[in-house]
């Protein structure tokens, strides 16, 4: 199977994001974390009620684009990570997560052709769990 330029491009973009989508949505849950449930009225809550500030906080969480966006692609990710092997998985973890160059990568013991090998299935997988959630291109831009 061979990919297109585009589809191949969206999913070494899903696999650089990764680590910014992953320190995104640990801000966005540490904001929701933060916000407190103050009483500004002054009048008595029920004790397990939500606040307006917590609730409109959720509100926006859920209609904001760009977190849907994120979420998506960071499930994408860990998806196809758990349908590779363990070279595919390795290859992730140095080349996208720690930024190590391909010859980096061969030096500490894998051939070249294997490696080029693993990183398309990896790609492939990402790919294929795109399609699998009913990805669209005007979606992901």
């Amino acid at each position: 199977m061979r990919l297109n330029k585009e589809d191949y491009n969206r999913a070494v973009g899903m696999l650089k994001r990764y680590n910014y989508n992953c320190i995104k949505i640990l801000n966005l849950r540490t904001n929701i974390m933060s916000a407190s449930a103050i009483n500004i009225d002054g009048m008595p809550k029920a004790p397990y009620s939500i606040s307006d500030t917590v609730y409109n906080q959720y509100i926006k969480l859920q209609e904001d684009k760009e977190l849907q966006k994120t979420l998506k692609e960071y499930k994408i990710v860990r998806q196809a990570l758990e349908l590779v092997n363990g070279d595919s998985k390795h290859i992730f973890e140095e080349a996208f997560v720690k930024s190590k160059t391909k010859w980096e990568i061969i030096n500490n013991g894998m051939s070249e052709r294997t490696f080029e090998r693993r990183k398309r299935e990896l790609i492939y997988a990402v790919h294929e769990e795109f399609k699998k959630v009913g990805g669209k291109l005007a979606e992901f831009n």
